[in-house]
């Protein structure tokens, strides 16, 4: 052991740049390869942390020629009672609300979701004190313990009170916290009013998830629930597309349900999982490749060994633990990597927690995977420096057999592959963000601020469009249900039988919403203050409903205008054949348990101060709510919250792109010492016969270049490929253009020239004389 360790020490010092870039490369790469794994691990057991997962499935519906998880109350109901085999079922808002609670005096603003009675029941929370089925008493709630540590600094807070501005409501039970990939968060639930919707078949509100006695059963359910749906009136009948409208989705595949297109992507894990085992291969070859270079100046040495009495196993068993030996260091290395950036904006990366004792089954896998590669990596080179017999390696070089040349090659091209297939597809990707950014959305975007309302200031809204405008730099204020652009979804309505019947995205807003966001109207007119329960549709919406006509009653209300069709959710949808109707609500809507004055939209002079004017903003808001924080923020930071899977996704890809290619040229520096150090002898030889620097360089170079070349040729489809498939989560795309394409290959082609001219510079300036003679 004592041998080993004093021969390992002095390898490492007598090669102690290649043994650094080494260590280095495998250090990036494990730690990669772990942040990646936890994605992965985070998506893959998602909805997994519920008890007997397995028997619980999402309800889902075909109407309007598409399936959707959200649903009226009444058909939901249908089927919850259609089989024996359903033990329990939940009945939940799509939506979840944010409401401020006094406790102690003190503020929080808390997520709320609501459903119909115990709701929780399907899911069986672990209850750490109290019970589910508190749910079915009006004005009591759950909290999770993470929250109620915070309110009460205890767990047992059974009976304590938390306050609304109208409301008082008794905490009858604390869960153990979900985990973080589960389809809820640790929100507070509470129940809806027993009455609401109840017979209502036009409101789509409502999620349903069902826990069944076996998975087996159903394909029965599905079948029973359509059979009762079959002897509903036929106005409701109608509302269901297809012959078979209902399915049941297992709990464990709504995170890659298609319906909803900011869901995750099984091919996304797979492509991401391919990437963290590209990294650390090709580590590993630059590893192979670096030992390799080495080879000339260690023959000699091991081939006096064997001369000495060594055998070519003792060697060969020697280089392998180097070779693993470095690798173990490289992974402890890893770890302390991932302990400093745990806490920076790689953990934005990604969705899962960094935290190392989190995941103690990666931390083992890794490790394992870095002995592997190790090993693997050892094993070509010990195999190749105690290939020869000792009276030919003394006698001269046998470094550029044709069999080693060609792995070599094989090896860099793998390299060069992957870099041009993960530049171009990030290339495509990002070409497809800047087109979300720069795209025209058929209203002013620019220079406009959203924030949230509390209750106070939703109560008195004249009050506080008044106080803002009076603020300098604000053109204008408008309230509304919702922020444009912040969802994939809004509320969706159904209004009318038979001929009469409209579907449509709806969203509730004051007089001045389409002034504010220069929203054209094309035909009637704009809205008024005096105006109350009336729509403005979109061209969409008129287009696919001829009964939508100016001053003529649709939807149950009147129709004053019609607007242009906007860009209203994300590019995810086809928001131009989209129903859409902006909606001012009046006498109908105002005693609503609901409020829509939700979201304050405001529009500053161009050029304003952007810190400065939130900071107005928020003060003059608290003049109604004292410490409320109304969230203001302006229309990129909307656009980047909805579009934050796929921002993320490219960031992922953009990093672990950017390693595998610096990971890959640092393989192409090893290639390139190996070579030059073998072909010192011609070099000197070449100068010796009029050869110029700039000659010798190009020869390096030229080999280079046709290499590349054939990698981009072969790769350009398969990045291609990753970027159009990306793609296909968009209704709108980018077009790909041939400049993509070409950037990539000059750009990977650039910096690999670099690379390959400063290492061959030494040896291509050289005196000739030096590496004649030491030859």
């Amino acid at each position: 052991m004592k041998t080993l360790i004093r021969n390992f020490s002095y390898t490492f010092r007598r090669f102690f740049a290649a043994s650094v870039l080494n260590i280095v490369g495998l250090s990036i790469a494990f730690s990669s390869f772990f942040v990646i794994m936890t994605q992965i691990d985070y998506d893959y057991n998602f909805n997994k942390g519920y008890k007997d997962y397995k028997k619980i499935f999402r309800v889902e519906v075909y109407s309007d020629n598409e399936w959707t998880e959200i649903a009226p109350r009444p058909i939901l109901e249908l089927i919850s009672s259609s089989s024996p085999h359903i033990l329990s079922s939940s009945i939940i808002t799509y939506t979840v609300s944010y409401q401020d609670f006094n406790i102690n005096g003190h503020i929080f603003n808390e997520k709320v979701q609501k459903g119909f009675g115990n709701f929780l029941e399907t899911f069986q929370p672990q209850m750490l004190c109290g019970s589910t089925s508190n749910l079915n008493f009006p004005n009591m709630v759950l909290i999770p313990e993470s929250m109620a540590i915070r309110f009460y600094g205890q767990i047992d807070v059974i009976g304590k009170s938390v306050t609304t501005e109208n409301t008082t409501y008794i905490i009858g039970g604390v869960y153990k916290d979900f985990p973080k990939n589960s389809e809820f968060e640790n929100n507070i639930f509470t129940q809806l009013p027993q009455k609401e919707n109840q017979n209502k078949w036009g409101n789509w509100n409502y999620y349903c998830y069902l826990r069944l006695d076996h998975p087996n059963n159903v394909k029965e359910i599905e079948e029973l629930s359509t059979q009762k749906l079959q002897k509903v009136d036929n106005n409701i009948k109608n509302l269901f597309d297809k012959t078979n409208p209902i399915r049941l989705t297992p709990l464990t595949e709504t995170h890659f349900s298609a319906i909803n297109k900011n869901n995750a992507n099984r091919s996304t894990i797979y492509l991401l999982l391919s990437i963290s085992l590209l990294i650390v291969i090709i580590a590993s070859i630059n590893f192979m490749n670096f030992s390799l270079a080495e080879a000339p100046m260690r023959i000699k040495s091991i081939n006096t060994q064997k001369i000495l009495g060594a055998t070519a196993d003792s060697l060969r068993q020697y280089l392998i633990i180097e070779s693993v030996l470095i690798s173990t260091i490289s992974y402890i290395f890893a770890l302390i990597i991932l302990f400093i950036v745990k806490d920076t904006e790689i953990q934005e990366l990604v969705t899962a927690d960094l935290n190392l004792f989190h995941h103690p089954f990666l931390l083992l896998v890794t490790f394992i995977l870095s002995l592997f590669m190790g090993a693997l990596a050892g094993i070509y080179p010990s195999y190749y420096v105690t290939s020869f017999t000792p009276v030919l390696v003394i006698k001269g070089s046998l470094g550029l057999s044709p069999k080693g040349k060609t792995l070599r090659s094989s090896l860099i091209c793998l390299q060069f592959f992957t870099s041009f297939v993960l530049i171009i597809a990030v290339a495509i990707m990002y070409s497809q963000g800047h087109y979300i950014y720069s795209s025209e959305y058929g209203y002013n975007k620019d220079n406009i601020i959203v924030g949230c309302m509390s209750k106070e200031a939703a109560a008195q809204t004249a009050s506080v469009k008044n106080e803002l405008n009076n603020i300098s730099g604000v053109k204008g204020v408008s309230i509304s249900y919702f922020a444009l652009n912040s969802s994939d979804r809004y509320m969706n309505w159904e209004r009318g039988t038979n001929e009469q019947r409209i579907q449509f995205d709806c969203l509730p807003v004051d007089y001045d919403f389409l002034q504010l966001m220069e929203i054209p109207i094309i035909e009637g007119r704009n809205f008024r203050p005096d105006d109350g329960d009336v729509y403005i549709f979109n061209e969409a919406a008129r287009n696919k409903y001829p009964i939508i006509k100016i001053n003529e009653k649709a939807g149950g209300y009147p129709v004053i205008g019609i607007c242009k069709n906007i860009r209203y959710s994300s590019f995810r949808n086809n928001d131009y054949s989209q129903p859409l109707a902006f909606f001012v609500a009046g006498s109908d809507y105002k005693d609503r348990w609901w409020k829509w004055q939700q979201t304050i939209n405001v529009r500053v002079s161009a050029g304003v101060n952007k810190i400065a004017i939130i900071q107005s903003l928020q003060k003059t808001m608290e003049k109604f709510t004292p410490g409320h924080d109304f969230n203001f923020r302006f229309m990129d930071e909307v656009l980047d919250a909805n579009y934050r899977n796929e921002l993320r996704f490219t960031k992922q890809i953009l990093l672990f792109s950017l390693i595998a290619i610096a990971i890959s040229l640092t393989g192409v520096f090893g290639l390139t010492m190996f070579e030059s150090e073998y072909r010192r002898k011609e070099i000197g030889i070449r100068k010796i016969m009029g050869s110029s620097t700039r000659q010798i360089l190009y020869m390096f170079n030229r080999r280079y270049i046709l290499i590349l070349t054939g990698c981009f040729i072969v790769a350009a489809p398969f990045g291609w490929w990753i970027g159009q498939h990306w793609l296909q989560g968009f209704a709108e795309k980018t077009p790909v253009t041939p400049w993509i394409f070409i950037l990539s290959f000059l750009l990977v082609t650039l910096i690999t020239m670099t690379t390959i001219t400063v290492q061959s510079w030494k040896n291509a300036n050289e005196n000739p004389v030096n590496s004649i003679k030491t030859e």
